[in-house]
């Protein structure tokens, strides 16, 4: 199969070093503090993926990878395309090979909206977007610290204990964390079985970095931490909606960054969505976090 002038094929497994290698060029290539994508980030993603039908890379005659695209199935009218091409391979007609691909496989599957995403330091993926006819729909950012000294020892409101995450306690980890996401903007509901692929059976997953709050007994705030993408990650905080304001998730974040700088990570990062109805932005910059980069998600129907 050719597309754009370059052979054409699924990923399979071990295509995710290479894939990761060409993520991080890219970001290298328009962003000051970019992340590190590992292999193990790659595998991780596709865990729940039919590589065969769900992906496509682009590469030149001799081998080397140029594109890469995924498809995923969060939303039941929806594809999400996540794709990359090469800085130096820009112009070339790969990005709307992936578009092509993407929207037939949307109007194949009987999925009427697309979405994809784009950094907003990338001025040429938001007027190819655009001149495809996606609309920007929302607004994500990631946000850095760089601690130079051990942080604020956390504050729990009377009658709140915390605990680290024990073997058993999947099921009420999984239960506070959908309910704290539940009214988020594209927050889809993820069963148990879910999260044991993509959360608890990760190369990331580290118990003794989540932690649970509770109340007369009951979990009513929750965070997932680990060390990934080159640093101390933030990856899931959220508060029940009948315990917020309480200073629950400054706690949580303050107990995480403590622990992350005792072993020796120093940048702590996080994503968040702009809009987020928590005022969770404003949580973070709070305890000293500041916006390194924006992406922006688009939308059309097909």
């Amino acid at each position: 199969m050719t597309l754009a002038g370059h052979a054409a094929r699924p990923a399979r497994p071990d295509d995710a070093a290479a894939i990761a290698e060409l993520m991080n060029v890219f970001e290298r290539a328009f962003l000051e503090e970019p992340d590190t994508t590992s292999a193990a980030d790659v595998s991780g993603w596709w865990s729940r993926l039919d590589l065969e039908r769900d992906s496509l890379l682009l590469l030149e005659p001799a081998g080397g990878l140029v594109a890469c695209a995924t498809l995923y199935s969060r939303r039941a009218d929806a594809l999400e395309l996540d794709a990359c091409v090469h800085p130096e391979r820009r112009g070339r007609g790969l990005g709307s090979a992936l578009l092509d691909w993407a929207e037939a496989e949307a109007w194949r599957r009987g999925r009427p909206t697309l979405q994809t995403a784009g950094l907003a330091a990338d001025a040429a993926a938001r007027h190819l977007a655009e001149s495809r006819g996606f609309a920007p729909v929302r607004h994500f950012y990631r946000m850095l610290t760089d601690l130079d000294a051990p942080p604020p020892a956390p504050v729990w409101p009377e009658g709140f204990a915390v605990s680290v995450f024990q073997p058993g306690e999947e099921r009420v980890l999984h239960a506070a964390l959908e309910e704290a996401f539940a009214d988020h903007w594209g927050h889809e509901p993820r069963d148990l079985e879910h999260w044991q692929t993509t959360m608890f059976g990760q190369e990331w997953w580290d118990p003794s970095l989540a932690y649970l709050v509770r109340s007369g007994g009951e979990v009513v705030a929750a965070a997932v931490n680990a060390v990934r993408f080159g640093m101390g990650w933030i990856g899931s905080l959220g508060t029940r909606a009948a315990w917020r304001g309480r200073g629950l998730g400054r706690a949580l974040l303050l107990i995480a960054f403590g622990e992350l700088y005792r072993r020796g990570e120093r940048r702590i990062g996080l994503a968040v969505d702009a809009g987020n109805e928590t005022g969770a932005t404003h949580l973070y910059e709070s305890v000293g976090m500041r916006v390194a980069w924006q992406a922006d998600v688009y939308e059309k129907r097909v």
